[in-house]
């Protein structure tokens, strides 16, 4: 009489684990490269070839905000808007109330958040200003409107 062997178990294969490891911490970089701090605590300065780079798509795909308003961050962080626009009557820096308390009131350590808004797209002449705004927070977040403020998305 022959003795039961236990049931066979398939060998796992170190390349696919490997494979998997190295997917989880791509996906897990990605994810924290979209989050880090900005520039400064205005959300001011940085590099002048930051416009360029908005330009050819080096920014985090985020679902309804235009390649338009990723180029005009790039310029609000490089410090060139509204001036770049070259449109009189473009806006950009003032401060945005968030009376309707529609973006956070706090950042994480509790301290107020001090908004400012911006024009996206430089003003037509002979025309009003349009709805698209983008909205910066003194703590390095900036937010996308496309319906002048009714709802807002997270751009970073």
């Amino acid at each position: 009489m022959r003795a039961e062997r236990p049931p066979l178990r398939r060998a796992r294969r170190p390349g696919r684990i490997a494979a998997l490891l190295v997917a989880v911490f791509a996906v897990i970089a990605a994810l924290l490269a979209g989050c880090g701090p900005a520039d400064d605590a205005a959300g001011v300065g940085g590099a002048t070839g930051a416009h360029a780079a908005a330009q050819a798509g080096d920014h985090p795909h985020v679902a309804g905000v235009p390649e338009a308003a990723w180029s005009t961050l790039a310029l609000i962080d490089a410090g060139d808007w509204p001036e770049a626009a070259e449109a009189p009557g473009t806006k950009g820096g003032q401060r945005f109330g968030n009376r309707e308390n529609r973006l956070p009131q706090r950042d994480a350590g509790g301290d107020r958040i001090r908004y400012s808004e911006w024009d996206v797209n430089p003003k037509k002449p002979g025309q009003g200003r349009d709805a698209e705004r983008i909205v910066t927070g003194d703590e390095g977040s900036a937010w996308y409107t496309g319906d002048h403020y009714s709802t807002f998305t997270r751009m970073r």
